[in-house]
Protein backbone atom coordinates (compact mmCIF):
# COMPACT_ATOMS: atom_id res chain seq x y z
CA UNK A 1 0.00 0.00 0.00
CA UNK A 2 1.72 3.17 -0.78
CA UNK A 3 2.06 6.08 2.04
CA UNK A 4 2.35 9.76 1.93
CA UNK A 5 3.38 12.15 4.85
CA UNK A 6 0.77 13.59 6.74
CA UNK A 7 -0.51 17.43 6.11
CA UNK A 8 1.84 19.30 8.27
CA UNK A 9 4.74 16.62 8.81
CA UNK A 10 8.31 18.24 7.91
CA UNK A 11 10.29 15.95 5.37
CA UNK A 12 12.55 14.45 7.75
CA UNK A 13 15.74 11.93 7.30
CA UNK A 14 15.78 8.73 8.80
CA UNK A 15 19.09 8.12 11.05
CA UNK A 16 19.59 4.35 12.45
CA UNK A 17 17.93 0.94 11.37
CA UNK A 18 16.92 -0.47 7.79
CA UNK A 19 15.97 3.03 6.40
CA UNK A 20 19.14 4.83 8.00
CA UNK A 21 20.01 7.57 5.36
CA UNK A 22 16.90 7.33 3.16
CA UNK A 23 14.79 10.80 3.10
CA UNK A 24 11.08 11.30 3.31
CA UNK A 25 10.10 14.79 1.60
CA UNK A 26 6.26 16.07 1.66
CA UNK A 27 4.16 15.75 -1.59
CA UNK A 28 5.88 12.14 -2.51
CA UNK A 29 4.96 8.60 -2.33
CA UNK A 30 6.52 5.32 -0.91
CA UNK A 31 5.99 2.00 -1.04
CA UNK A 32 7.54 1.29 1.92
CA UNK A 33 7.93 3.51 5.43
CA UNK A 34 9.99 3.03 8.63
CA UNK A 35 7.66 1.21 11.26
CA UNK A 36 8.77 3.21 14.01
CA UNK A 37 7.54 6.65 12.25
CA UNK A 38 4.20 5.42 10.91
CA UNK A 39 2.36 7.51 13.13
CA UNK A 40 4.02 10.85 10.43
CA UNK A 41 2.28 8.58 7.48
CA UNK A 42 -1.37 8.29 5.83
CA UNK A 43 -2.30 5.25 3.65
CA UNK A 44 -3.36 6.35 0.41
CA UNK A 45 -6.04 4.55 -1.79
CA UNK A 46 -4.69 2.79 -5.05
CA UNK A 47 -5.93 5.74 -7.66
CA UNK A 48 -4.19 8.14 -5.54
CA UNK A 49 -1.07 7.08 -5.80
CA UNK A 50 1.63 8.85 -8.35
CA UNK A 51 -0.38 11.93 -8.33
CA UNK A 52 0.33 14.91 -6.71
CA UNK A 53 -0.82 16.18 -3.58
CA UNK A 54 -2.50 12.72 -3.48
CA UNK A 55 -5.47 14.15 -5.36
CA UNK A 56 -7.00 13.14 -8.51
CA UNK A 57 -5.44 15.45 -11.20
CA UNK A 58 -7.45 16.56 -14.25
CA UNK A 59 -6.18 17.60 -17.91
CA UNK A 60 -5.14 20.99 -18.52
CA UNK A 61 -7.71 22.75 -20.77
CA UNK A 62 -6.46 22.49 -24.20
CA UNK A 63 -5.51 25.24 -25.81
CA UNK A 64 -6.09 26.20 -29.39
CA UNK A 65 -5.02 28.70 -31.32
CA UNK A 66 -7.83 31.47 -32.15
CA UNK A 67 -8.20 32.79 -35.79
CA UNK A 68 -7.07 36.39 -35.76
CA UNK A 69 -9.79 38.76 -35.65
CA UNK A 70 -10.34 40.85 -38.97
CA UNK A 71 -9.03 44.39 -39.05
CA UNK A 72 -11.80 46.81 -38.99
CA UNK A 73 -11.87 49.06 -42.35
CA UNK A 74 -13.37 52.70 -41.68
CA UNK A 75 -14.60 54.17 -45.30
Amino acid sequence: MPYQLKKGVESFEVVDGAFAGKKFLRGRVYAAIPPEEKNKFKKLESREAGKPGGREASKPPSIQASKPAKPEVKS
